[in-house]
């Protein structure tokens, strides 16, 4: 639920959805009033043409703005209402391909700071991996070399080969527990990082927002994390 807000107290998100849209503004207001529980129905006079509200949830600011030639802003710091907002007004104007410039900051960091830790996810499991394959070599050979003393009725050698194997064993279980943490945590930021590919998405409609899902996965297995953050901003890789 929303409540307008005075244009004069609102304060404007830094976040922000801008795109063209060949329809005209009235058509544009017509969702906006059915959309938006008003006190009454907005009309358009001029361009610019301006509208803020405010979460009866968590108090955010959403505000939208209908510029001349069909430009249309929305400010808000919440990305999945943007995509929210984008997907009902194409579905209310039957538009069937829609391509925009966004920008949310904060959640782009935050993004930011959940692929350093898949990277770092990824180093931790290489190394585990190398680790256990090392010392799992090592137990085979020291099971060989406890057996031989077991043969050879060398009683105090066994103890010694089979007390150390215990320890390599219990240390090899310790690993297996925080590589198994480590995998939970890599797929949770994974998952993080797919939804935040697929929010990226629903800010477009139709052939764009095609285009911008799979150029944002092979941003991903490219490890190219500054053309992703582009692509995500402004639809496309190129300059």
């Amino acid at each position: 639920m929303y409540a307008l807000s005075s244009l004069d107290l609102a304060t404007e998100p830094l976040s922000f959805v801008n795109c063209t849209m060949n329809e005209r503004p009235q058509r544009i207001v017509m969702w906006l009033n059915q959309s938006f529980l008003l006190p009454e129905d907005a009309e358009f006079q001029s361009a610019p043409f301006q509208v803020c509200f405010t979460s009866l949830r968590n108090a955010g600011q959403l505000c939208i703005k209908i510029k001349p030639g069909g430009e249309i802003s929305i400010n808000t710091d919440d990305i999945d209402l943007a995509g929210d907002i984008i997907q009902s007004m194409a579905s209310f104007l039957a538009i069937e391909d829609l391509q925009v410039e966004a920008d949310f900051p904060a959640y782009f960091e935050e993004l930011r700071k959940v692929l350093v830790k898949v990277d770092e996810h990824y180093a931790v499991n290489q190394r585990l991996t190398a680790d256990m394959a090392e010392r799992s070599n090592l137990i085979r050979s020291m099971l060989v070399q406890a057996e031989d003393a077991r043969l050879l009725r060398d009683m105090k050698n066994m103890k010694t080969q089979y007390s150390e194997l215990y320890d390599l064993n219990r240390d090899l279980i310790n690993q297996h527990k925080i590589r198994c943490n480590n995998h939970t945590e890599l797929l949770n930021n994974l998952k993080a990082v797919n939804q935040a590919i697929q929010r990226a998405g629903r800010l477009r409609v139709g052939k764009p927002k095609t285009q911008v899902i799979s150029a944002c996965r092979d941003a991903i297995r490219s490890n190219n994390f500054n053309t992703l953050f582009r692509i995500m901003r402004v639809g496309t890789a190129s300059s």
